[in-house]
């Protein structure tokens, strides 16, 4: 069986895509990936609906920026998005790419996407687990996309606060009923418009694991084991 860290190591959120069109074979592809995602009691409770209109991915764009702008420019206020970007040595530039955060555009680029996929849940279908099954199925697409040679992004955004997440709802016709359908993201979806650059790194592993307490760093199986080799 094929190691699947390559694939995982080597993905990244791509933002900028091609005017290319993606195959239907292949949108089907992604989509069975996320069909097998775990989830609680086998539940299944995600739903899914492929968009590739331009005008209704106008719309899910222009509710990104909105509800992206709100929340940047709320950290651009308590400074903690100019402690960000303060490596930036051109101020000029510097100041460009907090403007492109905190306007929202950051998250305008579904409009460019030839494919979004809203990851939504049934919440009569095991409500307790919806929100951590779809982030598996979500989590799925990306991989199997980026197997593909697809580039992907799972965005929050427009969703995050309740009156946007209406309107999201509103623009695919999705019940807004609070007690039926719960959208936990969309996934924009393309071929990658730049070359695919490694992933920011991420902290060490020793830095994130504990063994069998908090704080314990030192796994007393592997001491044991090199115990047992030096014998």
């Amino acid at each position: 069986m094929h190691d699947i860290l390559d694939v995982i190591t080597s993905r990244k959120s791509i933002r900028r895509y091609k005017w290319d069109p993606i195959p239907t074979e292949m949108i089907q592809k992604v989509l069975e990936a996320a069909r097998w995602a775990p989830t609680g009691e086998n539940y299944q409770p995600w739903r899914f609906i492929v968009i590739q209109d331009q005008e209704t991915r106008n719309k899910i764009g222009d509710l990104s920026k909105l509800g992206s702008g709100k929340r940047m420019t709320a950290w651009y206020c308590m400074g903690h998005m100019q402690k960000r970007f303060e490596k930036i040595e051109d101020k000029k530039k510097r100041q460009e790419v907090l403007r492109f955060m905190y306007s929202g555009e950051v998250s305008e680029f579904c409009k460019q996407a030839p494919v979004i996929i809203a990851v939504i849940g049934d919440l009569q279908v095991g409500s307790v687990d919806v929100p951590y099954d779809l982030c598996a199925a979500a989590e799925n697409i990306l991989l199997e996309a980026h197997s593909l040679g697809l580039g992907g992004c799972w965005v929050h955004g427009p969703v995050a606060a309740t009156r946007d997440a209406i309107k999201f709802k509103e623009i695919l016709g999705i019940p807004t009923g609070m007690n039926e359908f719960k959208v936990i993201c969309y996934i924009a979806l393309g071929w990658p418009q730049e070359q695919r650059k490694h992933p920011r790194p991420k902290y060490p592993l020793e830095d994130l694991v504990y063994w069998e307490r908090w704080g314990n760093k030192e796994s007393i199986y592997a001491e044991s084991l090199a115990d047992k080799e030096n014998v």
